[in-house]
Parts: C-alpha cells; structure tokens; sequence
C-alpha cells in the first residue's frame, strides 16, 4: 500500500502533461505554414531567386540607415591603467 501512493501521484502528475486539444495540436503544423504562406510578398522568389541584387534603391538612405545602426553597436572602450599578467614566482 505505502508504494502504491507514490505510483498513484507521478501518474496524476504525468496526466496532467497531457494536451486537452488533441485536433487543435494535430493541425499546429498545418496552421503555422498557411501562416507562412499567406504572409510570404512572392512565394515563387525562394525557388527562382535574382541573381543579382536589385538595382533600384536610394544609396543616401542606405548610408542613413547604415549610420543609425552603427551609432548602436558598442565601441570598445579603452584601457586606463595597462594589465599585468604575472606567471610563476616573482
């Protein structure tokens, strides 16, 4: 009897592992591609890509965006006192 309650509670706590939407997960997959699918701007560009990028653009908005991205990244800041490694007996 003092073995069947631990057996009895790890099969309570497994059940509740179990999904209640079994159709709902079964059409997960089928759903996130239509999602895919349906947001995708020209779904043939993946299998017949450009061979060269596009020629049209604004290069001053490109430099600009450029700018602003590059204002983000972090610069390394510098050292002020040097850094001494000593190895063995001095």
């Amino acid at each position: 009897m003092l073995k069947l309650i631990p057996a009895v509670m790890c099969g309570a706590l497994f059940a509740g592992c179990v999904s209640d939407t079994p159709i709902a997960d079964a059409n997960w997959r089928k759903s996130v591609e239509n999602m895919n699918q349906a947001q995708t701007y020209n779904p043939a560009a993946a299998s017949n890509p450009e061979v060269l990028a596009p020629e049209v653009g604004d290069g001053q908005r490109i430099e600009n965006a450029l700018d602003e991205y590059r204002k983000d990244v972090a610069k390394p800041a510098e050292v002020k006192q040097a850094i001494v490694f000593e190895v063995g007996e001095s």
